[in-house]
């Protein structure tokens, strides 16, 4: 027996996916102010429900697409999205929910690319730094013979070869 779903049926399921998206793009939208402003504390909790949400979204498009294939059509998204249109000529309702479903997939798309973009400048950034440090590092090195602190604990002094003893201040 092939599994079917009702055109209602199918708008409860599409609506409840909507509902996701949209949770989604907010967790984009979250992720991508914390980006910006670089408030990086929340990002792994971000992740978390970021993939969760594309977790459950995926595995309802995988039902999905099982119910377009018992009904002939094509195992891929074309295939899944010409049989929603098709149910959607049954019940028009259903095609409203349809096109917010993508639209809302095509926002969250183009923003996970954008954070994704916005991660990609942000590290490229803190390589430019590290690698000015480490410059910067190398160049100290050779200026007071590779130390900093002389072979007896002392501040190395790079003007001479007399060392300065650092002091503790005890209170």
């Amino acid at each position: 027996m092939a599994k079917t779903l009702t055109p209602q049926h199918l708008y409860n399921e599409l609506a409840q996916e909507c509902e996701l998206a949209m949770q989604l793009v907010d967790v984009l939208l979250e992720e991508q102010s914390s980006l910006i402003r670089m408030t990086t504390q929340h990002l792994p909790e971000l992740a978390l429900r970021k993939e969760g949400l594309m977790f459950e979204l995926e595995k309802r498009f995988h039902a999905n697409l099982q119910y377009a294939v018992a009904a002939g059509f094509e195992s891929s998204l074309t295939g899944l999205n010409a049989w929603i249109e098709q149910q959607a000529e049954k019940h028009l309702p259903l095609q409203g929910t349809f096109s917010t479903l993508k639209t809302t997939l095509t926002q969250a798309q183009r923003l996970n690319i954008s954070n994704g973009e916005l991660v990609e400048e942000q590290l490229a950034g803190i390589q430019a730094r590290i690698s000015i440090l480490t410059a910067a590092s190398v160049q100290t090195q050779q200026t007071t013979g590779g130390t900093v602190y002389g072979p007896k604990g002392g501040l190395a002094n790079p003007g001479g070869s007399t060392q300065v003893k650092p002091r503790a201040v005890i209170r």
